[in-house]
């Protein structure tokens, strides 16, 4: 009889214990996997950052890889704060919708309402436009002179969009969509008007505190900021500080810095209603025909919606995927411009789905054609870069033809897992790449066609079209 009350009790005792046994076991084995996966963009150096998986609140994946500070050699970990970027417009959002819930504005507002002196041209633009971006205000980042001038010496919001006033809109306002840093600028710059506070105060008092989120701060380059992470570029094949930009030149459109634990916990508060009420939330995830809410990108993938935005600036690149229907949030937040964020964030939501993978990544022939030419990668070894169709090719000295495939912008992978990544300027211009090949790792800057017959004694049999 004992005997036998021992093997119920045993019997019950593992049934107790195996689901959650099963679950701890499957979290282990995504985090193994998602690792896996992330672990060769780590290696060749073109992936430096956080990452953070979670569903329903529990975290399935948190991992930290490369340098927060190479100067230092000090590493990232999860709580090390990234600058998000763009990712900072949902929070500019979720303030502006706050405000209207308290009376201050309406969405249907004019701007010219709450700023005085705007032109003329501008009268018809209100504040919803400039937050799904079909107010046709040119971008102010693509000015010729953002990333020289702009951004290292910019002193106010509406100092930064005054050098539109003379601009003519891209389209009449509401008329068409596309994207706009600028409009989130005069948006940070209203909420100031309106509050009485500069942007990350009330920024603060109007959601972070509400949401509980205590690491997103102001990503002001002259404050010191605990755990903050440096951001890096790589120009003519070595890696480089990347050039910081004042918080007046990103202020609401890109002026925020975080951590993936914040991230995910700002989908928690926001999606369960703690920040914003039931009218609210609703216009911020409504698409009114461009795929663009307030302040996200709405679509769908792997079957499922999805509500993203990535961002990228100087050093950093960043995406936060949303999928409100699983309650699943992917972060990943890197320190370098060659991350290829929505790739790993596609990539580990195909794995935490169990779903063939679809990144969604097209990059436009017209770019890849910029980084054909020459790029010395030896003493006397040279690649050559072409495009043939969507795909760039490679080959060279020690480097059978392959064609890859895009991951970002400016990182393409091939069959056999070569990577190869390219060192770009602001103006587009790539000056080096880096390439991830099984054989081993590879760098160095562009050159001339002239030099790359020289390096390697002979004229090539391969050449790049003209």
């Amino acid at each position: 009889m004992q005997t036998r009350r021992g093997l119920l009790l045993g019997t019950l005792a593992l049934a107790l214990v195996r689901p959650g046994t099963a679950a701890a076991e499957a979290d282990d084995d995504f985090a193994a996997r998602a690792d896996a996966l992330v672990q060769p963009y780590a290696r060749a150096g073109i992936f430096s950052g956080a990452i953070a998986v979670v569903r329903d609140g529990r975290v399935l994946f948190r991992q930290a890889y490369g340098l927060a500070d190479r100067e230092w050699s000090l590493p990232n970990t999860p709580e090390t704060r990234f600058r998000i970027a763009s990712l900072t417009k949902q929070f500019t959002a979720a303030a502006i919708l706050k405000l209207g819930e308290a009376g201050r504005l309406d969405l249907d507002d004019p701007a010219a309402r709450h700023i005085a002196g705007l032109p003329g041209a501008w009268a018809p633009i209100t504040l919803r436009m400039l937050l799904d971006h079909t107010a046709g205000l040119p971008n102010v980042t693509a000015l010729p002179d953002y990333p020289t001038v702009i951004a290292r010496t910019a002193r106010s919001a509406m100092e930064v969009v005054a050098r539109l006033y003379r601009e003519d809109l891209l389209f009449p306002a509401g008329s068409a969509q596309e994207y706009s840093n600028t409009g989130y600028l005069l948006l940070a710059a209203i909420i100031e008007r309106i509050t009485g506070e500069p942007f990350a105060e009330a920024l603060r008092s109007l959601v972070l505190a509400p949401a509980g989120l205590t690491a997103t701060v102001d990503a002001d380059p002259d404050a010191i900021v605990p755990r903050r992470a440096s951001g890096y570029q790589r120009c003519a094949g070595t890696w480089r500080n990347a050039v910081p930009v004042v918080a007046a030149a990103a202020l609401g459109a890109g002026g925020l810095v975080s951590t993936v634990d914040d991230l995910a916990a700002w989908d928690r508060a926001l999606l369960s209603g703690r920040v914003l009420a039931p009218e609210s939330l609703a216009a911020m995830f409504r698409d009114r025909g461009h795929g663009y809410g307030l302040g996200w990108y709405l679509g769908r993938a792997y079957g499922q919606r999805l509500w993203s935005h990535g961002g990228f600036l100087n050093g950093f690149s960043a995406i936060k995927d949303t999928y409100p229907d699983l309650g699943l949030t992917i972060v990943v937040l890197g320190n370098t411009e060659t991350t290829p964020a929505q790739t790993l964030a596609r990539r580990l939501g195909a794995l935490a789905l169990a779903a063939p993978e679809e990144t969604g990544i097209v990059v436009p022939a017209h770019v890849i054609d910029r980084y054909a030419g020459f790029y010395r990668v030896g003493p006397r070894a040279v690649v050559a870069l072409s495009r043939s169709g969507d795909r760039l090719v490679a080959q060279g000295t020690g480097l059978a033809r392959l064609e890859l495939a895009p991951e970002s912008d400016r990182v393409f992978v091939a069959g056999d897992g070569t990577r190869i990544a390219l060192d770009i300027e602001p103006d587009g211009r790539s000056t080096g790449l880096l390439v991830d090949a099984p054989g081993g790792g590879r760098a160095g800057p562009r050159i001339d066609a002239r030099t790359a017959r020289r390096l390697t004694a002979r004229r090539f049999a391969w050449q790049v079209p003209r």
